[in-house]
């Protein structure tokens, strides 16, 4: 049986899926300090993104941050009729993975919901389609929801409208990413 969660305790034996996905990929030539403010930033960024789509955000946003955020608000305005989860924790037994999905949201003029991961990274990552295809396979086993669509929304650096990369491979992206936790734990 494959489990929800709202706290982020992590079980023995069981990995996140950027974890499995780290292997592939690259950060190579980036100064590590560079990686972490980066990093930093960009969990900040989530959290005033999800306190916007809960009516919360009533705090001065950071300077760092603030054009993220503007960016996140204008789509959000535009383009999101109602969301259904965000920030929640979703397990698997059977492959042993776990991932903290941002949103679930049924956009305007769609009649389904929507997976979207918000992305401060100014460069899209070949790895994030194997990371929504895994967020997307742990709502079916676990919500019994077949999600139609995968987005990636990267913010802008500059405040302006995002760019939005939808991903449509499920079942090969799908595949790909069990894959990658068979050997990751094979490995370990």
């Amino acid at each position: 049986m494959n489990t929800r969660h709202e706290e982020d305790a992590i079980p023995n034996g069981y990995a996140r899926v950027t974890e499995i996905l780290k292997p592939y990929t690259s950060f190579e030539g980036i100064d590590p300090a560079v990686l972490e403010k980066a990093a930093d930033r960009g969990t900040r960024v989530h959290s005033y993104c999800e306190l916007y789509t809960q009516n919360l955000l009533i705090e001065k946003v950071d300077d760092d941050c603030q054009p993220y955020v503007s960016s996140f608000i204008q789509w959000y305005d535009a383009m999101v009729e109602d969301v259904w989860h965000q920030e929640y924790r979703l397990f698997c037994k059977n492959y042993r993975f776990t991932g903290k999905l941002d949103m679930i949201a049924t956009l305007k003029g769609d009649d389904h919901e929507a997976l979207i991961d918000i992305k401060t990274p100014q460069q899209a990552s070949c790895s994030w389609k194997l990371q929504t295809a895994a967020y997307r396979y742990l709502v079916r086993v676990n919500d019994g929801i077949d999600l139609k669509r995968r987005l990636c929304l990267m913010l802008d650096r500059k405040g302006g409208m995002p760019k939005v990369v939808e991903y449509t491979d499920h079942d090969n992206d799908e595949r790909l990413f069990l894959g990658a936790a068979e050997l990751y734990h094979f490995f370990k």
